[in-house]
């Protein structure tokens, strides 16, 4: 469906775009020591670095097709890493959700893995030492990872968001088959021919029938006031009935997703709407459909960002830190791009302004929420803001306005360094190109640092094995 119908496969981008290309954080908890960097330098850390193989761009893309097959299924491969020892993941595996089937407890229903279908080479059904089912593998649980999609409506099962535009598909190829037929009937004319008798009429329109292009073929003159042929006649309007039953199929598919503004300009363009009806100003509720839709897509993030919180983050910090660590969350930013030209704006706002009447740390959070939308390290956007308001602050203190103390200009100063400093990373940050960020320095280890050092180091845990996993 995704490769032969062009609907359905703008509606497939249209609900994963937005969760592909949002921001993505991980946010600390209270009393973090050190989890929230430590899953960052795994999973958003290129493979080079330390990290995981899996691209965490390429992970996000896979979890979301869930959205259309209700599932997706990977498998956790672990590993240590050697220049700490840590319990990492080497990478997070997909297997297509078509070859797996999930496990559960007999007793409890608790999720316990997955299993796969693997190639049979020759038909052979022989099992292994690990195997057992034949034709699967077991994936246990401390190796598995399954996002399923809905489960607020089906907890085991998940949904679907195209199951109404796999039956609007289905139900479109049968309607195609008919209305080229229809128009194939309508490119080749059906006639009737005449004759004094049966024979005489079979005979002509076998002869008639016989004819290609700029074919001939003899016939008698008919008697004054007779035909030898005529052409059926054929309602030429049938076509428009079967135009709209094909809208209103595709309108179906895209209301089923809230993503109707799909069909606005294609509605606009034909002035018809789902029904074959005139047209009422397509664009009218563009604005409102796009609202709706992104809430919808919203929702969908946060219930990605809370399966990968509890089912790829917390194990990977309970291995490393104990139970009693502080678990940190995968969050992802806003999917609306508006809100970057509302930064935009204010920050010009602010760097016109003789005066405000906000307080320095009311502009800070902003500027590190524009960080966010932007995908920028908010560590060196902080840098870059304090050097760039020390900077102002000390050339205004140093050669104040006529009138004003210097204590005065120093604070307007610092105010308007952080205003444009917030503008300059904003404008760059669009542009593609590099912001003014300062360089950060690193800090003096602390006494309690340097002891922990100095401390023997304990052997690091092994990774976690298949073994001892139930059916």
């Amino acid at each position: 469906m995704l490769s032969r119908n062009g609907m359905a496969a703008a509606i497939e981008q249209v609900l994963t775009l937005p969760i592909r290309g949002a921001p993505r954080t991980i946010e600390p908890a209270g009393g973090d020591k050190g989890e929230a960097a430590f899953v960052q330098s795994v999973m958003m850390t290129p493979d080079e670095s330390g990290g995981m193989a899996t691209p965490i761009s390429e992970l996000i893309g896979q979890i979301t097709t869930g959205l259309v097959f209700r599932r997706s299924f990977f498998e956790k491969v672990w590993g240590q890493r050697e220049s700490d020892g840590k319990i990492i993941y080497r990478k997070v595996a997909y297997r297509p959700p078509a070859t797996c089937q999930a496990r559960y407890n007999d007793r409890t229903g608790e999720q316990n893995g997955f299993r796969q279908q693997v190639w049979l080479f020759g038909g052979n059904l022989m099992l292994n030492n690990k195997q057992k089912v034949p034709g699967y593998v077991d994936i246990p649980k401390v190796r598995s990872y399954i996002y399923t999609h809905g489960k607020h409506r089906e907890p085991l099962t998940g949904i679907s968001e195209m199951e109404v535009s796999r039956q609007c598909y289905e139900t479109m190829a049968k309607l195609q088959f008919l209305w080229f037929s229809f128009l194939e009937g309508m490119a080749m004319q059906r006639l009737v021919v005449y004759g004094n008798d049966q024979p005489e009429a079979t005979a002509r329109a076998d002869d008639i029938a016989q004819l290609r292009g700029s074919g001939i073929v003899g016939l008698v003159h008919p008697v004054e006031g007779q035909k030898t042929f005529e052409a059926l006649p054929s309602a030429a309007d049938a076509g428009a009935q079967f135009a709209a039953c094909m809208t209103y199929l595709e309108n179906w598919m895209t209301s089923s997703v809230l993503a109707g503004f799909l069909q606005l300009s294609g509605a606009a363009a034909k002035g018809t709407r789902a029904g074959g009806g005139a047209s009422a100003g397509s664009y009218g509720m563009s604005e409102d459909q796009s609202s709706y839709y992104l809430a919808s897509r919203e929702a969908v993030a946060t219930e990605i960002a809370d399966s990968i919180s509890h089912d790829l983050i917390r194990p990977l910090v309970v291995l490393n830190f104990g139970t009693d660590a502080a678990f940190p969350r995968w969050n992802f930013g806003p999917l609306q791009e508006s809100e970057t030209g509302a930064l935009f704006t204010m920050f010009g706002t602010m760097a016109a302004a003789p005066a405000l009447n906000v307080p320095l740390t009311f502009i800070d959070l902003l500027t590190e929420r524009m960080a966010v939308i932007l995908d920028l390290d908010e560590g060196q956007i902080h840098d870059a803001l304090v050097s760039t308001a020390s900077q102002r602050a000390e050339k205004l203190a140093g050669n104040p306005p006529p009138g004003m103390p210097p204590e005065a200009a120093a604070g307007l100063g610092q105010l308007q360094g952080i205003a444009q400093a917030g503008t300059a990373i904003a404008q760059q940050a669009a542009s593609g190109g590099p912001g003014p960020i300062a360089p950060r320095r690193p800090a003096a280890p602390s006494p309690s640092a340097v002891k922990a050092a100095m401390a023997p180091v304990p052997p690091a845990p092994k990774p976690p094995m298949a073994g001892g996993m139930g059916q």
